[in-house]
């Protein structure tokens, strides 16, 4: 599947040296999400809400955003069920976090530019079949790298019957110059 995907900042990882304000409050703001602060889910909603809203009008009350789920249930449900009812209530949508279950616990292993998820066999999701049957879908994360988990989710939910249109993320990870390159010419 080759969905559109789109994302409102640039993330620079921190091991490359951050060079403006702007790193330093999109690193900030992925970290207080994937926190489950606030805050952040707040500021997060309000630029998935005013897009939808852009996009769809009153409209967007028929499509419903899907968070991609995280290592387990309870990190996924920390991160993602505040940002799940504000970003519902304000488009009329329903929330789809109550229709998924996350079963087991997976790895994420993060070296240098790769993310591997490292499935040890007992993790599994499971999506309430007659809940996305039908259903237009966004998936929402927080950071994209590759967009292989959002493309592998996106699998997922329409084996469940739903219709992707897409996906949104807070950021993409992208390349800078390395702390380590960067320090030594100092």
């Amino acid at each position: 599947m080759n969905m559109k995907k789109i994302n409102f900042y640039e993330y620079l990882p921190q091991r490359f040296a951050a060079t403006s304000e702007q790193i330093v409050k999109v690193r900030n703001l992925i970290y207080n999400f994937k926190s489950g602060r606030k805050e952040a889910a707040n500021y997060a909603a309000d630029l998935i809400v005013r897009l939808l809203w852009n996009w769809y009008g009153h409209k967007c009350n028929e499509y419903t955003i899907v968070c991609v789920p995280a290592s387990s249930n309870a990190e996924y449900r920390h991160r993602f069920s505040y940002f799940s009812h504000v970003v519902a209530c304000r488009c009329q949508q329903e929330n789809a976090m109550k229709h998924i279950q996350i079963l087991g616990k997976r790895e994420a292993l993060h070296r240098t530019a790769n993310h591997v998820v490292q499935d040890n066999g007992n993790y599994h999701v499971v999506f309430d079949k007659d809940f996305f049957a039908g259903r237009k879908v966004i998936i929402f994360d927080d950071l994209v790298t590759t967009g292989a988990t959002a493309e592998n989710f996106a699998s997922l939910l329409q084996d469940a019957g739903a219709e992707v249109k897409g996906a949104l993320f807070i950021a993409k990870s992208v390349k800078g110059i390395s702390k380590k390159s960067y320090n030594q010419y100092k």
